[in-house]
């Protein structure tokens, strides 16, 4: 039976054809993973939006599934609405299916408390707009971004057909001796195959979109397991859950 270890959904924008092939890399053998798609016409703030009013859809229609977490695959898309939307967007799942949610922003923000990492460089595909939003979020939640640079692309197929070389160098070009840790934002921008180099590179933990959201999903099943090979976060996640995941324990 696949998933007999846990089965991840996941709501990902239309037209993201990254964010599927990345997790199913990294997933631990046992987990599997189920995608419903959640309309996105593009990577501008009002497209962004636009998203929540298709979330539930999205979510309900993951429930069949028999899927033990689910998950908002899209950064943008869940730090759009400021402070504690990305929350908001997991009530939204969870009342709407009973099932435990996360979103990508609240995953990043996890990953970085596990490392203790208060500053950061950025490095993304988006415009300066989107940028600066994201920027403001994180520094609402604590999180001081020292450096951030971006693609400028609005448009979701010139960010999925991105080669891994653009974030590899942009993440590098980005890092500032302030910033514990680097930060590579955007679930379509394609990423995983570079963190360890980045990692050992530049002497501190490198994290994405992706690689986040699937260690927060990942908590959320209580499977303490990843492929090797994609960065030092994992390893950080799974130390703070002890052999149970966190808020879900109790429950």
């Amino acid at each position: 039976m696949y998933g007999a270890r846990g089965r991840i959904g996941l709501m990902v924008p239309t037209g993201n054809t990254t964010m599927e092939p990345e997790l199913n890399r990294m997933l631990p053998d046992g987990v599997s993973l189920h995608a419903n798609r959640i309309y996105l016409e593009n990577v501008t703030p009002h497209a962004l939006r636009k998203m929540e009013a298709e979330a539930v859809a999205s979510a309900n229609g993951l429930v069949a599934c028999g899927v033990g977490v689910i998950a908002f695959g899209c950064t943008s898309g869940s730090f759009i609405g400021g402070a504690g939307y990305d929350e908001g967007l997991i009530r939204l799942i969870e009342d709407a299916t009973g099932i435990a949610a996360t979103t990508t922003t609240s995953a990043v923000l996890r990953a970085l408390q596990a490392l203790g990492a208060g500053r950061i460089a950025m490095a993304t595909p988006y415009t300066d707009a989107v940028n600066d939003l994201e920027k403001t979020f994180l520094e609402s939640q604590g999180v001081e971004v020292v450096r951030m640079a971006g693609g400028g692309l609005i448009e979701t197929p010139e960010i999925q057909n991105c080669d891994p070389a653009i974030s590899l160098e942009r993440a590098r070009a980005v890092d500032h001796d302030r910033a514990d840790a680097v930060f590579i934002s955007c679930t379509g921008f394609r990423t995983i195959e570079n963190l360890a180099q980045l990692e050992d590179a530049l002497g501190k933990p490198v994290i994405s979109a992706n690689q986040c959201t699937l260690a927060d999903c990942l908590r959320i099943l209580g499977v303490q397991a990843v492929q090797p090979g994609y960065g030092s976060l994992f390893e950080r996640v799974f130390a703070a859950v002890g052999p149970r995941p966190l808020e879900q324990a109790a429950g």
